[in-house]
This record gives structure tokens, sequence and C-alpha cells, in this order.
């Protein structure tokens, strides 16, 4: 069981209620909001992303298996990629 796992993904569920659900994507600092075509989509897309990486921090910091850190390293990284990727392609002026 590793606890450090476990409050990081809380940080997550707390980011993900702020910009998911209340929609504070001021807090974002990388994105201006004035470029934001569809502040809704923008919203949601990273509300779900920050909603499934607390969800995988949550069950890897109870689950212990090979290469731990390495998998939740690649999946954060290339999904957050992934959704970089499209939210500048279809959702930034």
């Amino acid at each position: 069981m590793d606890y450090h796992l476990i409050g990081l993904s809380f940080v997550f569920f707390i980011s993900f209620y702020f910009i998911g659900i209340k929609k504070h994507i001021r807090w974002l600092s990388r994105w201006k909001q004035f470029r934001v075509k569809d502040q809704e989509r923008f919203a949601q897309l990273v509300g779900t992303y920050l909603l499934v990486v607390g969800i995988s921090l949550l069950i890897s910091g109870f689950v212990n298996y090979p290469y731990e850190n390495a998998t939740i390293y690649i999946f954060t990284l290339g999904y957050g990629d992934l959704l970089t990727v499209y939210i500048s392609n279809h959702i930034i002026e």
C-alpha cells in the first residue's frame, strides 16, 4: 500500500471537481480562456483526464505490481500528450 499515490489521487480528484464539474478553467495556467472556443467541452475533457488519472493512481496505491512506476508514468504522459494534441487541434482557436 503506497500512501503517497493515494494522497496524490485525492489531489487529482479535487482538481477534477473544480475543473471538470465547477468549470474553473482559469486554474489551468497554460491555456488562455479567451482562446478556447468551447469552454464546456474543454472543461469536460480535462476533467475526464483528471478523473481517469486519479482513479488509476488510487488503484495503484492499493495494488502493487511489477514496473508500477513506469506504467503509471507512461500512461499519464501518453494520455496527457494525446489530450493536449486533440485540444490544440480542435478546441483552441
